[in-house]
């Protein structure tokens, strides 16, 4: 064999390589989002690809670029994640599931997903009391990634402030959440935090702004 033909051999061997592990990425439908609630998203990436990174990519539907939070990994392939609450006035929620190398690059995505929000809507936190724990610790220290460099400087748009305390712009640099300046939560159930707020002179408590009211709902 010439050695042309081994050199194309080896290149084709190798993108058929590189082909083959190519992640695969689903995640199940959410049936609804909570109003001012965290809703968990979990989704499978087989094979997994190491340095990359698994996120969340969501938005108010059709309103403005996307978001995205970091997932976790939870084993065997498995990731959970939580965006931040919907507020009133948001109805539906766009999201997807994407693999991101170190550099940013999109190595592959889940097929995007639409889920209503509603007001009825439970939260599906793990029914395991440590993971649920976990989970709460998580959506009271909620970092959020933006897209464009329009998203610098305003709140997330559609979704609330509570939980949310860290941002990271779209060239990769974080920073505290200068908007909602939420301040960092141990990790505590929900119940626990609602009874420590109780305790906080009232002089320390930021309030947000309200959202805008809600239209009716079928």
């Amino acid at each position: 064999m010439s050695i042309r033909s081994l050199l194309a051999c080896g290149l084709f061997v190798s993108a058929g390589a590189a082909a083959a592990q190519t992640p695969l990425v689903t995640t199940p439908d959410v049936a609804c989002f909570p109003i001012a609630d965290n809703q968990v998203v979990t989704a499978t990436v087989k094979p997994e690809v190491g340095g990359a990174s698994v996120r969340i990519y969501f938005r108010w539907n059709e309103h403005g670029a996307m978001y995205y939070v970091d997932m976790v990994a939870a084993g065997a392939g498995s990731y959970w994640g939580l965006p931040a609450k919907a507020e009133p006035r948001n109805e539906r929620i766009e999201y997807y599931v994407s693999v991101v190398d170190p550099y940013g690059k999109t190595l592959a995505k889940s097929e995007t997903k639409f889920s209503v929000v509603r007001d009825d809507c439970e939260p599906s936190f793990s029914s395991d009391p440590k993971l649920a724990a976990r989970q709460q610790g998580l959506a009271n220290n909620l970092v959020i990634g933006e897209t464009v460099a329009a998203q610098e400087g305003k709140r997330v748009l559609g979704f609330l402030c509570d939980g949310v305390v860290t941002r990271i712009n779209a060239d990769g640099i974080m920073r505290p959440d200068e908007v909602c300046r939420g301040c960092v939560i141990p990790w505590w159930t929900k119940q626990e935090f609602i009874g420590a707020a109780m305790l906080v002179p009232a002089t320390l408590i930021i309030i947000d702004e309200p959202p805008e009211p809600s239209r009716s709902r079928p």
